[in-house]
This record gives structure tokens, sequence and C-alpha cells, in this order.
């Protein structure tokens, strides 16, 4: 019903699917006291500047409170910032600081000028002094040595004057200006701390309950550092905190991407997408505290025991097959891992690791070093660029080109973690290689050649709109879940590290 009220459209000024324009939307099935069942509806943030809008669920806080004290701190806010800018950009402080560059330049100049006399006058003396050594008349000798002493006195004695003499011009204007940075200096600390104060305000007035009775500010989750931006803005603590103020039960909650994706990360038309780890992720559970929630997935425990499959062993290296659901490492909740197995397999090795490393939900080829020698060894090959890697993936749709090469800088999201998006200003290099293995009517099945090795680089490479615009299939974080991501990890070839043969392993893909 929300879907279709928006894609009818009447009731919005907005094209969604104009760049930057696409908005997440949210659902929550509710019953109310009298078993009743029926559903609310929001929009995550603001939409087109406004924080209502008819037939959607209004944010948390106080709109008219907030906005109180917020016209009054922006007001001050842009007062220190006129102030700052006539301080900064004032004529006397230009001239100041252009006066102290054209002393710095004439003393250069005057005591270089200097210097260049006194080792002149230097040679003389000593020239001088030789010609006196060899004099007969012992008093008249030392009469002149004596006077050549003072000459080397004076002018030691004027280069130390001359240059003290500048450094007071100098530290005169410095003064002044120093003056005028300290007053700068305070200026923007207090601009700093009232920015501050305004932001701890603002989250201070999101008073969030739970079906406990239970009630906390936003600051309360997150103690050791500011709140992110937005955070309590999204659809989700919408609902649910409307849900609770107003004695209606949850029942089932959604939310979804409505119109063009973003520049930077990855939202699909009408997909559903989870809850924002870095805003909604620390507050949500304290919401839901009452309420009888499914538990979240525990993953590993469906992975036998005699997983993973070892592909290829010797004295320092092993080759293995990695099952999709198995983390490679040890996460912040999960232990159970391709290394901990490992490690279990394997207490003669000590200094067992990992040379890489693949995602959960990723199968296929990982390559494991008995020895932190021989992991130094495999991870040089790693950086330097000369292992083969070829990654067999199905696609959510049809593909056009047979080939091609993507190329779109990576970084982590900061406010979502581990989803990656791209950035042209602060991302990493990032590139991949593609071909056609096969395609039908709704899937394309191909290789990845990854040049780079970015933490979800063909994922996001596959699913963003500058990519392949077709994500994985089975893509959780990019895409749309299933009964796994269709992603394998096919072919490795290295060269032994003590042997220097050539190896190459392939590993068909599951599925």
């Amino acid at each position: 019903m929300l879907q279709a009220r928006l894609s009818e459209n009447k009731d919005f000024d907005r094209d969604f699917f104009t760049p930057d324009h696409g908005k997440m939307f949210g659902v929550l099935v509710v019953q109310d006291q009298q078993a009743r069942l029926g559903f609310l509806s929001a929009f995550s943030g603001m939409m087109n500047g406004q924080w209502f809008a008819g037939g959607f669920m209004p944010p948390i806080f106080d709109v008219e409170a907030q906005t109180h004290f917020l016209t009054s701190g922006k007001s001050q806010l842009q007062d220190m910032a006129k102030t700052l800018e006539v301080l900064e950009s004032s004529k006397q402080r230009y001239v100041l600081a252009q006066s102290i560059v054209d002393l710095k330049k004439q003393r250069d100049a005057v005591l270089t000028a200097l210097k260049q006399r006194h080792k002149a006058e230097k040679q003389a003396r000593d020239a001088q002094r030789f010609d006196i050594l060899v004099m007969d008349d012992a008093q008249e000798q030392q009469s002149q040595l004596r006077a050549l002493a003072l000459q080397s006195q004076h002018n030691k004695r004027e280069a130390t004057n001359a240059a003290s003499a500048w450094k007071e011009r100098i530290e005169a204007l410095a003064i002044e200006l120093e003056a005028s940075d300290i007053q700068i200096s305070q200026l923007k600390n207090s601009r700093s701390k009232l920015s501050q104060d305004l932001h701890a305000q603002v989250f201070a007035s999101y008073t969030l309950y739970n079906f406990k009775g239970e009630q906390k500010t936003i600051t309360d989750f997150f103690i050791e550092s500011t709140p992110p931006a937005g955070a309590g803005d999204c659809a989700g603590p919408k609902l649910i905190h409307y849900a609770q103020t107003h004695a209606l039960k949850p029942i089932a909650m959604a939310e979804f991407w409505w119109g063009a994706s973003p520049a930077a990360g990855v939202r699909h038309h009408q997909q559903f997408y989870p809850a924002c780890r870095g805003k909604c992720r620390p507050i949500l559970p304290f919401m839901l505290e009452g309420l009888d929630v499914e538990p979240e997935p525990y993953y590993g425990l469906e992975i036998d025991q005699d997983e993973p499959k070892i592909i290829y062993e010797d004295d320092v290296l092993i080759v293995i097959n990695k099952p999709s659901g198995l983390m490679s490492v040890p996460g912040k909740l999960i232990k159970d891992c391709v290394f901990n197995r490992l490690m279990a397999a394997h207490p003669e090795c000590p200094e067992l690791r990992l040379v890489h490393r693949l995602d959960m939900s990723t199968s296929g080829i990982l390559l494991v070093a008995k020895n932190l020698k021989i992991n130094k060894l495999l991870q040089k090959q790693f950086i330097q660029r000369t292992v083969d890697k070829r990654y067999e993936a199905i696609l959510s749709k049809p593909l056009d080109a047979d080939e091609g090469n993507i190329d779109l800088p990576m970084r982590v999201d900061f406010d979502d973690r581990p989803r990656q998006l791209v950035c042209y200003e602060y991302g990493k290099p990032a590139k991949t290689h593609w071909e056609v293995i096969t395609r039908d009517e709704r899937t394309t099945r191909v290789y990845f050649y990854p040049h780079t090795g970015r933490t979800h680089q063909l994922r996001l490479h596959a699913s963003h709109r500058d990519g392949l615009n077709a994500a994985i299939v089975g893509d959780d974080l990019y895409g749309q879940a299933g009964e796994r991501l269709m992603l394998h990890a096919q072919r490795l070839s290295f060269n032994h590290p003590v042997t220097r043969e050539r190896l190459t392993f392939e590993v068909p893909a599951p599925f």
C-alpha cells in the first residue's frame, strides 16, 4: 500500500528518481489493544526539508523545542563566523603578516651581506697575521696581533647586535599578530564548544522508550563518542517509538529504498535493507526490550566439523576450500572460524596464519601459511600482485556486454560497518576485470578478476550503479538475501615460497 502511494506520487513534490533523491522508507505492522492489525509508515530523516508529511510518523524529538534552541544557537554560530571572517581577513592583519615577511627578507639580505663582509675581513686578517708572525720586533708583533683580535671581536659583536636588532623588530610585529591569532583561536574554540553543546542538546532531546517502560536518551548509547549525525532519525526508530508511546504492539517491520540509487553507497529501488549498524544498531535493542522478538542468527552452527576441506598440504603451507557461512577469522561475537579450526587441527603450527581472507558468505580457495616466514613470503606475492585470482559469481540481472573493467575507489561506510561505499575523495583504488561465462533471462554467470583486494570489492563493484548495477545473487548487504551468496573463489595461482614452482588450484563453484 505504501509503495502504491509512492508510485502515484500525488502527495509528494519530489522526483525520487533524480540523482540523490531516493529515500529509505519503513513500515511497521502493529496491533492495538483490541487486537486489531494496522500499519505505520515512516521515512528516514527529512523529506523535502520537512520533518512532517501526511500519513508518516513524526520524528522522535520535540521539533518545536529543538527549533527554538537551535535557532538561537545557529544565530550565535553565524555571528561568530562573521566575526571570524572579519578578523581573519582584516587589512591590519594582512599588513602585519606581510610586514613580517618583508622584514625577514630584508634581514636575510642584510645579515648575508654582513656575513660575507666579515668573511672577507677575516681572510684579510689571516693574511696579515702571517706577515706579522715573521716580524723581528716582538713588541710591535704583539701590538698588531691585539689589533687584529679586536677587529675580530668587533665583527662578532656587530653580527650579534645586527641579528638581535632584526629579531626585536620582527618580534614586535609578531606580538601584534599573535594577539590577533589568540583572539581568533579563542573565538574558534568558543564556536567549537557551542557547536558541541548544541549537538549534545539536540541528542539529549531524543528520549527513547522501550516496552518495559524504561527510558534513555540517545547520548546514553554513545558514551565514548558523539552520536553520529542522524542517529534516531531513521525510519525504524521513528516507527518503534511511535508504537511504544501509543500503546501499539509491533508485529513485523521492514525498510526499503525507493528511487534512484545514491552516488556512494548501494541502495536499489524497492529492495529491503536491515537497520544500519552505526546509527540504529546501538539503540534498537534497547527500544525492543519487553517484546518477544526473534533471536539474532548465530552463524557457523550448520557448518560440518570436518570443514574446511584441505585440497593441498605440504611442510610449509595449506590450501583449503572454505565453505560459505564460515568466517575466516574470529569476530567480536563469533569465534567459530577457519583460523580457529585449523589451529585446533594443527597444534604443531603455533605460527599458522591465513595469508588472505574471504568474506564469511564467500566460498572457495584460501591460502594458509604454517609459519611466519612463509606467511611473509606469500603476502609479498599478494602485495606485488603476482598472485592470480579468479572468482565465479551469479549476478541478479542479465548483462549486455561480454566483459569489461570496473574502477571505483572504496572506503568503509563509517555509519554502517562492514558495508563499503564508493568514495572518490578518500577511497582506496579498487579495480576489477570481469567476463561473462553464461547468461539467461534473469541472471548472468561471470568470472571476476580482482586487480586489488579491497574488502567487499567484488560485491560492491557488482551492485553499485556505476559498476555492473547487478548485485550478486544472495548478497544480503548489497542486494537481496538468499540461500547463500553466489560468489566463489574458484582459482588461485602463486609461486611456492620454497621451490618457486608455479602452483595453480581450481575448485568448481558449488552452485
